[in-house]
């Protein structure tokens, strides 16, 4: 089956990763598996609320998000099936689509809310990795409206 999965964390959006993860895992079946995963700070690239924050401040709070993310990482993925877990700044897509160049996974797992008016707009990071990736991507539906 699949023994090397990429999973972008959202931290917006934090409850949809165990889901990934149990996902990943049914993936593994019973091979022996590694789940790699990257979350990108996107604060310098689409918000001008840094500005008026202290670069100090601005430090600590990016320290306390790599916490974060870490965190939620080593929380719900399995010691043995732990493999990489990246943080990037940039566009999340972009980013994303990076990530998998470098890694080569056998499948990325992206989340993705039930599609609103402003989707039709804008699109999505899921949307956007879905048409862009190399190789598969599985998208987990959250019935959320995001």
């Amino acid at each position: 089956m699949y023994n090397n999965i990429l999973i972008p964390i959202d931290l917006e959006h934090v409850e949809m990763f165990p889901r990934a993860v149990e996902v990943a895992i049914q993936l593994f079946g019973n091979e022996k598996g590694k789940i790699h995963s990257l979350y990108v700070d996107s604060t310098k690239i689409h918000s001008i609320s840094f500005t008026q924050v202290d670069n100090e401040v601005a430090s600590q709070m990016r320290k306390e998000m790599k916490k974060r993310v870490r965190r939620v990482f080593e929380e719900h993925v399995p010691e043995e099936m732990q493999g990489s877990c990246h943080i990037r700044n940039g566009v999340v897509y972009d980013e994303i689509l990076e990530e998998e160049s470098r890694l080569q996974p056998d499948v990325i797992l992206v989340a993705a809310g039930k599609p609103g008016v402003a989707s039709y707009l804008l699109g999505s990071n899921a949307e956007k990795v879905l048409r862009h990736a190399q190789g598969n991507v599985f998208v987990i539906r959250d019935n959320k409206h995001w």
